[in-house]
Order: C-alpha cells, then sequence, then structure tokens
C-alpha cells in the first residue's frame, strides 16, 4: 500500500507543482511584487535578456527556451505585450502559469519607459507621443527571437498575445510588418487581442474615469468622485487629448492583417469599451471572437481561466 501511495504521489507532483504555479502567479499581490515574480519565473528556467528597438530603446525580457528541456518539439514562441499600466513582464506571467504545457517558448517584454527597459514613464514629452511607437518594441522582440530561433534551429512561428495597449501595439507592429515586407512578417501565425482598443482618444477618458470610481468607490470621500472626474478629465483635454487624438487609429490596419485574430474582451468593460472592439473583429479577415461576462477590465484570465485556457488551446489548433 505504501509503494502504490509513493507512486501515486510521484505521478500527481507535477500537477501539484503547475497548480501551485497557477495560484501563486494568479495573486494579484504576488504579480506587484517584480522581484518575487522574477525568481519564480527564473526558477522555472527563465533568462533575463535585452534588446534594442529601431529608435534606440532598450528592453528589457524575461525568455523561455524549452527546445532543449521539453519532450514535445516547440511548435514556436509567443510573445506576450502588457498594457499601458503595470506595462511589466512580471505583470503577464499568469498566462506562463496558465499556458506552461504548451509546446510553446515565452518572451515577456517591459514595455519601453517602464520598468526595467530604458526611458522614463513620468514624462510629458513622452506621453504626448504614447501610442506612436510603441509597435517597434514588438518588431525589436520579434527581430531578437529570429536570431534565436535561427541560432538554435528552433521554429520560427510567433504569435502575438497583446493585452490592452499590448492589443493595440500588436495590431500595429503586425500590419507595418506586412506593409513593409519585413521578411520576418511571415512568421506571425496569429494575435491574441485580448480587452484591446481601437483608438487611444476612445480610451483616455473612460479609462480616467473607471479608474477614479475604482479607486474612490470604498473611501469616506467617494462622494467626491464626480468632481474628482470632472477635474482629471479637464486637465487631460488641456493638456493630451489633443497629441492623443492625433494618434493613428488601427480600423484600417485591422482589416489588412491575414493571419487569425483572437479577440477577447468583456462585456461590462468600462475602461475599454466593447462595441469598437466587435467592429474591428466585423473588420478582420479571419476573426474569432469570445465575449466574456464579467465587468472587469483585462482580468479574464485572472477570474474565468478554464475557459481562457480552453479558448486559446482551440485557438493554438489553427497552427
Amino acid at each position: 500500500m505504501k509503494k502504490l501511495i509513493a507512486i501515486a504521489v510521484l505521478f500527481m507532483q507535477p500537477c501539484i507543482q503547475a497548480n501551485n504555479l497557477l495560484k501563486q502567479l494568479s495573486n494579484t499581490s504576488i504579480l506587484k511584487n517584480k522581484q518575487q515574480v522574477q525568481s519564480i519565473m527564473m526558477e522555472a528556467g527563465f533568462k533575463k535578456v535585452f534588446f534594442k528597438t529601431k529608435d534606440d530603446y532598450k528592453i528589457a525580457a524575461l525568455y523561455l527556451d524549452k527546445s532543449q528541456t521539453s519532450l514535445k518539439p516547440v511548435k514556436g514562441t509567443i510573445i506576450f505585450a502588457a498594457g499601458f499600466y503595470p506595462g511589466t513582464k512580471e505583470g503577464m506571467a499568469t498566462f506562463y502559469a496558465m499556458l506552461e504545457k504548451e509546446a510553446y517558448n515565452f518572451l515577456f517584454f517591459d514595455a519601453r519607459c517602464h520598468s526595467e527597459s530604458s526611458g522614463s514613464l513620468l514624462n510629458y514629452n513622452y506621453m504626448k507621443q504614447y501610442g506612436t511607437y510603441e509597435y517597434l518594441d514588438i518588431i525589436a522582440a520579434i527581430e531578437w527571437l529570429n536570431l534565436q530561433n535561427t541560432t538554435g534551429n528552433i521554429s520560427p512561428s510567433i504569435i502575438l498575445h497583446g493585452v490592452c495597449a499590448g492589443a493595440f501595439h500588436a495590431v500595429k507592429a503586425t500590419s507595418y510588418m506586412q506593409h513593409q515586407q519585413h521578411p520576418l512578417q511571415k512568421h506571425i501565425k496569429g494575435i491574441i487581442f485580448d480587452s484591446g482598443w481601437a483608438a487611444l482618444s476612445e480610451i483616455a477618458e473612460p479609462t480616467i474615469t473607471a479608474e477614479i470610481n475604482k479607486t474612490l468607490q470604498h473611501t469616506c470621500i467617494k462622494n467626491l468622485r464626480k468632481p474628482t472626474i470632472f477635474i482629471v478629465n479637464k486637465l487631460y483635454e488641456w493638456t493630451l487629448k489633443k497629441y492623443f487624438c492625433n494618434v493613428e487609429t488601427i480600423n484600417n490596419h485591422i482589416a489588412k492583417i491575414n493571419c487569425p485574430i483572437l479577440f477577447i474582451h468583456s462585456l461590462g468593460d468600462d475602461y475599454a469599451p466593447v462595441q469598437p472592439v466587435l467592429t474591428l473583429a466585423k473588420s478582420a479577415q479571419k476573426a474569432t471572437t469570445w465575449l466574456d461576462n464579467s465587468s472587469s477590465h483585462a482580468t479574464c484570465h485572472l477570474k474565468q481561466q478554464t475557459q481562457y485556457i480552453e479558448q486559446i488551446k482551440q485557438f493554438f489548433k489553427d497552427f
């Protein structure tokens, strides 16, 4: 009997470890601790790497190459692009815990001006041009990854997984690479467009409103929400709005992309409204859409993990 128990424990150990990892990396308090998340990911085999963008930003990333250790042939690499905030590689770590058994390598990076990447987020000149050049971070990631794949004889296939602003930048990067006939654009096999948006100007004011409501809802000054929203929106109108309105939308880009796109969005998302995303999906050549019934922004992967994993796995079957 003891031998049978020991054998059962041995076989269950990988499942226990996987569940513990998912539990850890789904805990928002842990995700906010960048050093702790890095330690967890490096124990899993990730390495910290850096690469340069065309406009000379140094991008910090965490990369996992499973080609030498996986029993299955690696099908390609998933590149994860984070939203504006926190915009960090560690903040996306939940996706690794959810998908670690998939036969893919993983690349997470800090967006320019975030965390360990170069540049300063608290810079008015940077904010005035936000949304214009961030797609170059993704192109740089693809170019760096191609060198690793060529050297290691790894499948060059790439899936771009963008959340919020990361989804916007992923579409823009893919469209520009196709338009410029970039030799590596053929390696992009699919895009996961999670909680994204079509135009920066469309989501700025809803985001301000939602963030203030969220921040002040449980405080003794919750009655100040409306005047605070009014004041902050006025400040936005006087400072950044004219610049955000000039940022190119991805409405025209989405229709030109020839790879499959999986649109994931919460019906009650009050940061990035769902209707513009449904319009994007209608314009896409190869679209699949999963609408979650929750009301939170960019949290489908935390609140609906089983369904999220099923949607991703189904999407992967096309490649």
